[in-house]
């Protein structure tokens, strides 16, 4: 009985045809596994595919599962495995972390724009993109806050001016404060016009653009092609040699060592964010915006982790997309490699066209090009970024002097790590004191 519910559950909405397909195949390849794999496979996407379709903020928790983690029967589990996924099937809501079906409901409901399939971004399709500016309207009103939280202070500031007779040592360090706080308020508001004149730029060709189907708020199921690119998505984090198997089973979850739950995602990004906060900013018109990509995590046994786009289609104040296995067959390495790909890629898509001459990029591979070193670019640079979050952030020496320069300079650490590092070793030692002598130069 209990089964029963569980699949009259999962196949709300769904057509009978494609539910008695997969409930036939599935007991045959429960029967016999590796000879109804491939057919089980075919019929698990199809599946995956209608769900998808279908699914909204009020489908049942098993099909959200089922696209969520490819959750296709709990018996599929051991106790001990239902045990490690537990974290994976609460939601805790975030803009930047999305479980895929958290995903495609964001995409369906037109809050975020439509993934571009990995083959080509065609021009039509470009031109129908959405103008997605809610990031940068977000650090719009938080620049405005934290304005007024500075104009309170220096109000309270100018209150402590006052005496009877010369002004006491104490004023005149009120003075100074005073004047750090012009200062600070100055550099804000000039943060601000910035960001109002992009933001109004923004609005202006996001209205200009011509609301079709596929970009209006009523995106018709007949053109919601997210989940063919979710599937390419998995297929990448999968990788060539991986395991080709889309449904959760303890018998390959044992070759998962990392479950990338978000509740775990949300506590490394926190640890991130000090290891490398450039890569999750963007510089509009000499304003510094905290600009995170999206991060959408999916099912399957993964290998690797990437970048979809770097930005959002044409629109280069658009939050870029990264994709990261929830089980991950490779500890921690798929989530910076994801990060290391989208740095590279943001870099060269910034650069118009100048990516080998200046910069990160062009620095990088002026090294590789000095180093005689052959192959794609940006893979000897995810490898190095790799080792520079994980093993250099901890003080473990395996960088190249060159790069470890180069990562220092455009990668910095936040100056706790830098400061910290600086103790372990003359090589940090150096570097933490060139800093601080450049920035006592430039004061």
């Amino acid at each position: 009985m209990a089964e029963k519910e569980y699949f009259d559950k999962l196949f709300t909405g769904i057509q009978d045809d494609i539910k008695e397909e997969f409930l036939s195949i599935k007991r045959l390849h429960e029967e016999n596994f590796s000879e109804y794999k491939e057919q089980f496979t075919e019929v698990f996407w199809k599946v995956y595919e209608a769900i998808a379709q279908n699914l909204d903020g009020n489908s049942p928790l098993e099909q959200k599962l089922f696209i969520r983690l490819g959750l296709v029967d709990p018996r599929y589990l051991t106790r001990e495995d239902l045990e490690r996924i537990k974290e994976c099937i609460s939601s805790i809501s975030d803009d930047t972390f999305y479980y895929v079906d958290e995903w495609l409901i964001s995409v369906k409901s037109g809050k975020i724009p439509p993934s571009t399939f990995e083959e080509v971004i065609q021009d039509q399709q470009q031109e129908k993109r959405t103008f997605d500016y809610t990031w940068i309207e977000k650090e719009y009103e938080r620049k405005l806050f934290e304005r007024s939280i500075e104009e309170e202070k220096l109000r309270d500031l100018v209150k402590g001016v006052q005496g009877k007779g010369p002004y006491t040592k104490g004023v005149y360090t009120v003075f100074d404060e005073i004047i750090k706080s012009i200062g600070k308020l100055k550099k804000l508001d000039n943060d601000i016009r910035t960001l109002k004149e992009t933001l109004d730029k923004a609005k202006e060709q996001a209205s200009s653009i011509p609301q079709t189907p596929q970009t209006s708020k009523d995106t018709t199921t007949s053109l919601f092609t997210e989940p063919q690119v979710i599937r390419q998505m998995v297929k990448k984090a999968i990788g060539k040699l991986g395991i080709q198997y889309p449904a959760l089973t303890s018998n390959y979850l044992r070759e998962v060592n990392s479950i990338f739950s978000k509740k775990y995602l949300l506590k490394l990004f926190d640890e991130f964010k000090l290891l490398d906060p450039t890569t999750l900013k963007r510089t509009i018109k000499g304003t510094e915006v905290y600009m995170p990509p999206y991060i959408i995590l999916v099912p399957g046994y993964g290998e690797n982790g990437f970048c979809w786009e770097p930005i959002e289609g044409v629109n280069i104040y658009g939050r870029g997309r990264v994709v990261v296995p929830i089980f991950s067959r490779k500890g921690t390495d798929p989530f910076f490699q994801a990060f290391g790909e989208y740095r590279w890629k943001l870099e060269k898509e910034l650069s118009f066209g100048r990516w080998m001459e200046e910069g990160l990029t062009g620095e990088y591979y002026q090294y590789l090009q000095e180093n005689k070193l052959k192959g794609q670019p940006a893979e000897y640079f995810i490898k190095d970024y790799i080792l520079w979050i994980s093993k250099e952030s901890n003080g473990i020496q395996k960088l190249d002097k060159t790069v470890r320069e180069i990562f220092w300079r455009y990668l910095p650490f936040d100056d706790s790590i830098k400061e910290k590092l600086s103790k372990v070793s003359y090589v940090y030692q150096q570097l933490w004191e060139r800093d601080l002598r450049k920035r006592q130069k430039n004061k």
